[in-house]
């Protein structure tokens, strides 16, 4: 009994095994007949490109533009884009490939998706410039794992192997990751309210993880050290809401300024601003040794939108920190 349940095992193992070579051999002679979408002088733009803009219908999209090897949103006074979406987009352009052939007869554009002109279902819009060379690649239906995609100017429809999904939000380009410091690189931190409440807080060793305050009412912190690496941690690990230009706001005075020194000698200064009831972190100042690994967003012509609940991180009091574990 135990030879023949070892067979019909033995079989069936072959059978998966012929399966899944039979579907790397289909992939493989897919990836043969296919082609890519873009020709050799158009992968070459691409390589280039320096402006890209994405639409769709009365949808402005976004518009992304390159300085030196930075991209920023335009619409967010060029402020610099997420390199990640940046590199995903142009692989994404550069890994299309035609699967197959369709009409090329307009008068079924409406009905593939592809007819800028539609108001319903109109296109995603991609265009991509470099020295007053333009590719603009419309995307419309998908069509099983696939999609449908056409030149602008050009009739002919083709299936690519790929999806094309890309965010027209300008606000997800954004690159809003505007402090990474390992809280374990934190050697020392102060906070300073407006109304003179000082938070003083520092670790004992390079090793620890824990800030302990300093003071006369240190030892009333006992349980609370969440709270207290909670408010040190909403800076140095800051992803921000929004972005605007400092010199759009009437910022006025702080309500809390906030340095953060490192064990390498890294310190990072910045300052909490209340402006008719959105609040804005700038960065005033920031300064690590020349090895240094720290990413902190430090250009002097940013402010930093937050939310509610990193406000209320930032805003602890010395209060809030030596309060008891029962009320916590």
């Amino acid at each position: 009994m135990k030879m023949k349940l070892f067979a019909i095992l033995a079989v069936i193992s072959v059978l998966l095994i012929a399966l899944a070579l039979q579907r790397q051999g289909d992939n493989r002679v897919e990836d043969l007949q296919s082609r890519s979408l873009l020709s050799e002088a158009q992968l070459e733009l691409l390589g280039q490109v320096d402006r890209i803009s994405l639409s769709k219908g009365t949808d402005r999209g976004v518009d992304l533009v390159r300085e030196g090897d930075r991209w920023g949103v335009v619409s967010s006074d060029r402020f610099p884009a997420q390199p990640a979406r940046i590199a995903a987009l142009l692989h994404a352009m550069r890994g299309a490939r035609v699967i197959e052939e369709q009409t090329d007869n307009p008068d079924y554009h409406a009905r593939l998706g592809l007819n800028v002109e539609q108001s319903e279902g109109s296109p995603l819009q991609v265009r991509l410039e470099h020295n007053g060379d333009v590719i603009t690649l419309l995307f419309g239906n998908p069509v099983g794992s696939g999609q449908l995609v056409r030149f602008v100017g050009e009739d002919q429809v083709w299936l690519i192997n790929r999806p094309f999904g890309m965010s027209l939000n300008p606000r997800e380009w954004l690159d809003l990751n505007v402090a990474r410091i390992p809280m374990e690189s934190v050697a020392k931190a102060r906070w300073e309210h407006a109304d003179g409440d000082v938070i003083e807080l520092e670790k004992a060793s390079e090793g620890d993880y824990n800030l302990r305050l300093k003071g006369p009412d240190s030892a009333q912190q006992q349980g609370n050290e969440r709270w207290i690496n909670s408010m040190v941690l909403a800076l140095i690990g800051l992803n921000a809401q929004d972005v605007a230009l400092r010199s759009d706001l009437q910022l006025g005075e702080p309500s809390v300024q906030m340095q953060v020194m490192t064990w390498n000698g890294a310190e990072l200064a910045a300052s909490l601003y209340d402006v008719s009831g959105r609040f804005w972190l700038i960065i005033d100042s920031f300064e690590q040794p020349v090895d240094g690994e720290f990413g902190v967003n430090a250009d002097t012509r940013w402010a930093f939108q937050l939310g509610v609940a990193q406000v209320e991180d930032l805003n602890k009091r010395r209060s809030d920190l030596i309060r008891s574990t029962e009320a916590e």
